[in-house]
């Protein structure tokens, strides 16, 4: 499942970067979280699929203009439905029935909101001083926790400090029918605004509420319970009107981080475990991303060390200065075989217009090991010398095979697809075959706009393939179909595994075959089999000359020789191309002759699956009757991989933008 977090105009690149760091944080492995646009939550089929939708702070207006209408419908409807809506700061404002922001000065919005979670009005700013754009405005503000709601939940502490930036109070909250007040703003002396509330039972103003919409909920907030103060520079001459505000963040970091665990928690997200700590007062280590683990050196070698000796030279050719190599989405640091370990990276501040995925501007260290692999110390995750022993062996039948010679290795990676892929001059200088290899992601990458969870025990790796353009009868398309037909193939090989239940989803998704937990009689003798997910293949292309340069993500292992097998023999195959390979991939799919939906036509329509062109690997579909019979001349209907989704357990086919 996923957790969206709305990155379209007007939204704050800091309240950004800060809420999806945060939540990745807390959620660990658990949830997705991800970026979605104006345009994504008009068009893309999000909600079946979101636990969470947050609207993080920025500037109202562009929010009203870009959303208003159908996206709206679709965001409350999917709250109503029982979903989850989080909106902090504007997208507290915006969540409101009406709002008044700055009344009176040049800056200076009223009016009401389609959203309305929230059935009163949300007032702002509470206190002074705030400025688009910048930190003038910001404070370390005090906030009332409600006992009657946190108490069970033992904090250690029932006020606490948190960042805050021209956010609103809720008027009336406490009177407001299905709302409860998770904190309130204290009236320090001096600084809030209009510090008399209307509310006649705490005289203070609502700073954090809950709403219940039907059977969804929205939580709705005036402070920023995201901002992690780790990750904000002292420096920075903008908090001149408010000395010490990151000081004070920082004494209160942990209190902030268990507070918005315990709102999660309340709003019912799965988190990661909470760190064992239970003073309230103690601060994170500066740069340190709690629940994200930091990145670890690369560490580069091959099967033979003159090719590493060879891939060394190609690398120091591509170094500016002080041995890096400045890429488009990442920087590299060479670093010779070490004598001793090589530090993890930590960021220590958000960088200028971060935008939620910093991990990426951290320089990565990639320890060249010209004398042969790493001492397994080095790599306790992956014992890189055991790999090439088993490669060898795996190949003894066929010495020419050379996928997997060299490999680069991190225990945790930002993405092994990412590196490669995004970094298009280090990519085309790396040999035919060559292998990222990671134990843990932080920021994986799946198809369109998905992310690919890295929880413990994965195999997941990135792969170089030159594959020539002008093979015409082998259409680069079906490489994704061949590395999911490897995996299968290979892992099916293996002792002990040979009657493994494993599946071939359309296009490229591997699933597994598992019993019905606890079947009753009549489910034993009727239903399906359960379908489990187990893996999945993403392939990204760059074109270059004469080749498509491809990244091809999945699975490891005995996968490089057996795909090395069958690109070969897809490319020869006397031009024959995929057809030399359908029964073996539909002895292993499982969409032969299955009823579908098409949604992607108006109005929708029922079709029968009957398998993939030779041409362009499409799925081919033929209509069916009402009765799930075949129309007799009538239409067929193709189908591309990359633009449509196919929800399986479903029986739905939607388009993918």
């Amino acid at each position: 499942m996923n957790i969206l977090v709305y990155s379209g105009d007007g939204v704050s690149r800091n309240s950004l970067a800060h809420t999806v760091n945060s939540l990745r944080s807390l959620v660990g492995q658990h949830y997705d979280v991800m970026k979605i646009d104006a345009k994504g939550l008009l068009t893309e089929p999000w909600e079946e699929s979101t636990s969470l939708l947050v609207v993080p702070g920025g500037r109202d207006l562009p929010y009203v203009r870009d959303l208003n209408g159908t996206a709206n419908d679709k965001i409350r409807n999917y709250v109503q439905s029982g979903g989850r809506f989080f909106g902090i700061c504007a997208g507290g404002y915006y969540g409101s029935d009406r709002i008044t922001f700055e009344q009176g000065t040049a800056l200076e919005v009223q009016g009401s909101r389609e959203l309305k979670f929230f059935a009163g009005e949300c007032r702002g700013a509470v206190y002074p001083g705030f400025v688009y754009d910048s930190e003038q405005g910001a404070s370390a503000v005090g906030i009332t926790l409600n006992s009657e709601i946190f108490g069970q939940d033992h904090l250690g502490f029932s006020e606490t400090k948190v960042y805050f930036n021209g956010g609103g109070y809720f008027m009336d909250a406490e009177s407001t029918p299905g709302t409860q007040v998770l904190a309130w703003y204290k009236n320090e002396p001096g600084q809030i605004r209009h510090r008399l509330s209307s509310s006649a039972t705490s005289g203070l103003k609502a700073a954090i509420v809950a709403c219940q919409v039907d059977r969804g909920l929205a939580v709705l907030s005036g402070v920023h319970p995201e901002y992690d103060a780790s990750h904000l520079d002292p420096r920075n001459p903008e908090y001149g009107p408010q000395p010490n505000v990151v000081t004070h963040l920082m004494e209160k970091e942990y209190e902030r981080r268990m507070l918005l665990r315990s709102i999660l928690s309340k709003m019912g997200l799965k988190l990661s475990t909470v760190e064992p700590s239970t003073n309230t007062t103690s601060i994170l280590p500066p740069g340190a991303i709690p629940g994200i683990p930091a990145l670890t050196p690369l560490y580069l070698a091959s099967i033979q060390p003159s090719l590493t000796s060879q891939l060394a030279t190609t690398l120091y050719g591509m170094t500016q200065t002080d041995n890096e190599i400045k890429e488009v989405n990442d920087t590299f640091h060479l670093v010779p075989s070490p004598l001793r370990p090589v530090p993890v990276h930590t960021p220590t501040t958000l960088p200028e217009n971060a935008d939620g995925d910093f991990e990426e501007t951290v320089t990565k260290n990639i320890v060249i090991c010209t004398d042969g692999p790493p001492a397994s110390s080095l790599t306790p995750e992956f014992d890189m010398g055991n790999f090439f022993n088993h490669l060898q062996h795996v190949r003894q039948r066929d010495q020419s095979l050379r996928f997997g010679n060299s490999l680069l290795y991190g225990q945790v990676v930002t993405s092994t697809q990412t590196m490669l892929d995004k970094n298009f001059e280090l990519c085309q200088s790396l040999p035919d075959g060559f292998v990222c290899n990671a134990t843990v992601q932080v920021s994986g990458r799946g198809r369109g706009r998905n992310s690919w969870i890295s929880p413990p025990g994965c195999l997941q790796f990135s792969m170089v393939l030159r594959h020539p353009v002008m093979a015409g009868h082998a259409s680069a398309v079906f490489v994704q179909y061949l590395v999911a037909l490897a995996v299968v193939e290979s892992v099916c090989s293996l002792p002990g595994y040979e009657e493994l239940p494993l599946k071939l989803k359309w296009p490229n998704d591997i699933y597994a075959e598992v019993p019905l937990d606890h079947p009753s009689q009549s489910q034993a003798q009727d239903a399906k089999p359960k379908m489990i997910k187990i893996g999945g293949v993403l392939v990204n292309s760059n074109f270059s000359g004469s080749e498509f340069l491809l990244v091809i993500e999945t699975l490891l292992a005995h996968i490089l020789v057996k795909f090395e097998q069958l690109h070969k023999q897809f490319l020869g195959g006397n031009g024959t191309g995929f057809a030399q390979f359908e029964h073996m991939y539909y002895k292993r799919w499982l969409h032969s002759d299955a009823l579908v939906t098409l949604t992607t036509l108006t109005p929708h329509r029922r079709v029968r699956i009957r398998g993939v062109t030779l041409d362009y690997g499409l799925l081919r579909t033929v209509a069916v009757d009402d009765q799930g019979r075949d129309v007799p001349g009538g239409p067929e209907f193709r189908l591309q991989p990359d633009g449509n989704s196919f929800d399986m357990l479903k029986g739905l086919i939607t388009m993918k933008t």
